[in-house]
């Protein structure tokens, strides 16, 4: 099985080395039909566009992109082609919530916000009931 994945996607190496008998990494911007054309898998980001005009005439089977988004990929020539996509939903969840805990931090120490006694609202509830819930904050749903 033959591989194409995206360079800049971290800790790559190692999982897919192991399935597949050839792996060549490419720059985004480095995917082409002819690079594509024998390919049996793609590993990308969003800076590729996997549409027609890259897929048509290949080998392609599958489609796996290292992101939340999948508008970079259209689905319904891959439907039409019978190539399976995924993507990554949740998969920047531990940094969002890095980032959250480090913003409600800073809302406590520098404004003296009393987090406690706040109300605040998140986009998206479901994905970060958990990891949340050990802040002593009402936490509103405003959009789930």
């Amino acid at each position: 099985m033959k591989v194409i994945v995206d360079n800049k996607i971290p800790y790559i190496r190692e999982a897919v080395e192991q399935i597949a008998d050839e792996v060549v990494y490419l720059s985004g911007s480095g995917f082409t039909a002819g690079n594509v054309r024998d390919a049996d898998a793609l590993v990308i980001r969003t800076r590729t566009r996997c549409n027609r005009e890259l897929l048509e005439g290949s080998k392609v089977k599958f489609i796996a992109t290292a992101t939340i988004g999948f508008d970079h990929i259209d689905v319904d020539y891959c439907r039409e082609a019978g190539i399976e996509w995924q993507n990554c939903p949740g998969c920047n969840a531990g940094s969002v919530e890095q980032y959250l805990h480090s913003v409600l931090l800073l809302l406590k120490r520098r404004k003296g916000m009393r987090l406690e006694d706040t109300c605040l609202g998140i986009v998206g509830w479901v994905m970060w009931e958990a990891a949340l819930s050990v802040w002593p904050v009402h936490w509103a749903c405003v959009c789930c």
